[in-house]
């Protein structure tokens, strides 16, 4: 989302990180260039070594943060090195149009935005059809350009920041796709924003969708207690909106699922229908257990090493089947 100016000396540090970072799996790595809808789209992927064409394979969708690019989520989320261990494939879209808030994210060149519908421009602005996309390549592009099988089942999605808001997106629009998500600092959007034009949509899902969302309780860029002026709404709005979605009893009980230090996460329902919300006390807008300087101690991005969130995720996703 929306990110504040750093000191030169560490936007270097964090550019020299990427740049390293960007040579480990490289062989397993494909830059994509997809035509969709008349216009050419970007996505990367990461393959396992160990994928086996005559073996169906789990898929996570991995959405980037506004003002980012797949690279920049790649490194923050570490997914690859999960990916590698566990045997499934990244996806790691690109967004189609420009982010229109400058910030210093650490991005090596361009940067973009996801539609998530009130949020981010100017990808919601101009209605981009990332869904859409997201869709295609998932449907009907991926598994013949990749020659390998999809394990329908067993297709996720997450996101940071923006990502986190096209992840509850495609949530409700692709329910039929998407066995489980896991946004992280971005909650479900439906309602226009009040500072942008935007692309407001009902949340209407085939089934229930199992939703793990990690947020910072400190997080002043997608504050916890929702945003007025850019008409975010509240973490636990958000997520009492996929308990009620999902069927979930008010009478359940919400039971600790994770606590560690500053993280503590509660669920409520079962297998199918589990909705857990993690809170990262004095956590900023961050991904937790970022690797080396993309999870910084201080700042409006205070980072937490209570928790790797990339793995936690995979613990929630890997139960959870269409």
């Amino acid at each position: 989302m929306f990110f504040h100016r750093k000191s030169l000396k560490n936007m270097l540090l964090i550019i020299i990180a990427l740049i390293l970072a960007a040579t480990v799996y490289a062989d397993e790595i494909y830059e994509l260039k997809i035509n969709f809808d008349n216009t050419t789209r970007h996505a990367l992927v990461y393959v396992p070594t160990n994928a086996d064409a005559s073996s169906p394979i789990p898929v996570v969708v991995n959405f980037h943060a506004l003002a980012s690019d797949p690279v920049a989520q790649m490194l923050m989320s570490d997914f690859n090195a999960i990916a590698e261990r566990e045997n499934f494939v990244v996806v790691y879209p690109r967004g189609l149009e420009g982010a229109q808030v400058w910030t210093p994210l650490p991005a090596p060149g361009p940067t973009y935005s996801l539609n998530g519908g009130g949020c981010c421009p100017a990808a919601c602005s101009k209605g981009a059809d990332d869904v859409g996309f997201t869709r295609f390549l998932i449907q009907e592009y991926l598994e013949d350009e990749l020659r390998l099988t999809f394990d329908t089942s067993r297709i996720y999605a997450t996101g940071m920041s923006n990502g986190g808001f096209m992840t509850n997106r495609v949530g409700c629009q692709m329910s039929d796709i998407f066995a489980a998500i896991a946004p992280v600092a971005g909650p479900l959007m439906e309602n226009e924003s009040i500072a942008w034009k935007s692309d407001p949509f009902d949340c209407e899902i085939e089934r229930a969708v199992p939703v793990l969302h990690i947020h910072g309780l400190a997080d002043i860029v997608v504050p916890f207690d929702g945003n007025k002026h850019l008409s975010f709404p509240k973490i636990e709005d958000s997520v009492q909106g996929w308990v009620e979605r999902n069927g979930i009893s008010s009478d359940e009980k919400w039971t600790t699922s994770f606590s560690n230090g500053d993280v503590t996460c509660e669920g409520v329902g079962n297998t199918a229908n589990n909705v857990t919300l993690c809170k990262v006390k004095g956590g900023g807008h961050s991904w937790p257990g970022a690797p080396g300087s993309l999870c910084p101690e201080h700042g409006p991005f205070a980072c937490t090493k209570d928790m790797v969130a990339s793995e936690e995720i995979w613990a929630f996703f890997r139960s959870k089947t269409l």
